[in-house]
């Protein structure tokens, strides 16, 4: 390639070597649209790399001769942050990448966030020597960093995650308020039966008439075929991974649910085009939806959410209480979130050429 270009490192591409182990979570998927949206920039797959393993030499060398190498999101900022496994701050200045973090947020789980060990702390020195900006996703991301780097504090911007900046936000009117179909997503991590089947039932009280879906955004395991409701319901709580999710879905299909599991996050995109409302523990669903002006309602599962939560102004509730929440006023969102914009906009013009 003789033209400038940008590359990408994205945790959405599962590599080979972690195929039998990992699945691949189509919020990742939507940042990369979002960030090839905010950036006019379409990053060809063979110039997408993981940060999941250490990259193989030809990899290496494409991203060394990249403009730019965009850290594209998710939860990644930990005491131990690296760019891919095993890297270290002197492997970058010998290479000269210019990698630029974009929407990155806080891991989130406890113990992950302490405090930066100084090896983590040369690396996002090394990052920030070639970079006037970096885009970090909320104001607790940007605290931790202030507080672990305070010599480089007025570099860390907190633009919020570039999923939120969609037109219909960013130039709507009001929120939409059409119920004819609602979207429930989950989430399996913590009290994974009790919040998820929770969610379901407020969601079948609220909206009887509406078309609902049960959307998998991360599909361990092929839907059942077959119905299998009576013999998942007989059961208070499944045990292992593959029943608690089919058990789930089956839950889902008693309760007047259709389940879909998108191939990708382009199909899922699409499919969202279709539906008026959103509740669920998916972070990236929500913040999808409140960029489509559309309402949306997300119950926590750990802290990677409350930052976010905190700048904008919705709130986190949990399922019992999403009968309170259910009136919630959006426009204070798209208030705050125009505001945060602006940071995103300052941070993309420091991109250019």
């Amino acid at each position: 390639m003789n033209q400038p270009y940008l590359s990408a490192l994205s945790p959405y591409p599962i590599p080979r070597a972690l195929r039998d182990r990992k699945v691949r979570n189509l919020g990742d998927g939507f940042i990369l649209r979002a960030i090839e949206r905010e950036l006019s920039q379409v990053f060809p797959a063979d110039l997408i790399f993981s940060p999941r393993v250490a990259p193989e030499a030809g990899a290496k060398d494409l991203m060394r001769c990249a403009r730019l190498v965009v850290l594209a999101g998710a939860n990644q900022l930990n005491d131990r942050y690296t760019v891919w496994p095993g890297l270290k701050a002197q492997e970058i200045v010998s290479q000269q990448w210019k990698f630029v973090p974009l929407g990155i947020g806080l891991h989130g789980d406890a113990g992950f966030n302490d405090g930066m060990s100084e090896a983590s702390k040369r690396v996002m020195e090394i990052i920030h020597e070639r970079l006037e900006f970096s885009s970090w996703r909320c104001p607790w991301t940007v605290a931790y960093l202030n507080s672990s780097l305070p010599h480089l504090s007025g570099k860390f911007l907190m633009t919020g995650c570039p999923v939120l900046y969609d037109a219909p936000l960013l130039t709507g009117k009001r929120f939409d308020q059409q119920e004819r179909s609602v979207a429930v997503t989950a989430t399996e991590r913590g009290e994974f039966w009790i919040r998820e089947t929770g969610v379901i039932d407020a969601v079948a009280r609220r909206y009887p008439k509406a078309q609902k879906y049960l959307v998998a955004h991360q599909n361990f395991f092929p839907p059942p075929r077959g119905e299998g409701v009576k013999h998942w319901l007989s059961r208070p709580e499944p045990s292992s991974m593959e029943n608690r999710v089919e058990g789930l879905r089956a839950y889902a299909r008693a309760k007047g649910f259709r389940i879909v599991a998108p191939d990708d996050a382009d199909a899922c995109l699409k499919f969202y085009e279709q539906i008026d409302v959103h509740v669920g523990s998916r972070l990236h669903a929500h913040l999808l939806f409140l960029s489509r002006n559309k309402r949306t309602y997300l119950v926590p599962v750990d802290n990677r959410s409350a930052g976010m939560a905190a700048f904008l102004g919705f709130p986190l509730p949990r399922p019992a209480d999403l009968d309170r929440h259910w009136d919630f006023d959006f426009e204070v969102v798209r208030r705050n979130a125009r505001e945060a914009y602006k940071e995103m906009q300052k941070f993309t013009r420091s991109l250019a050429p």
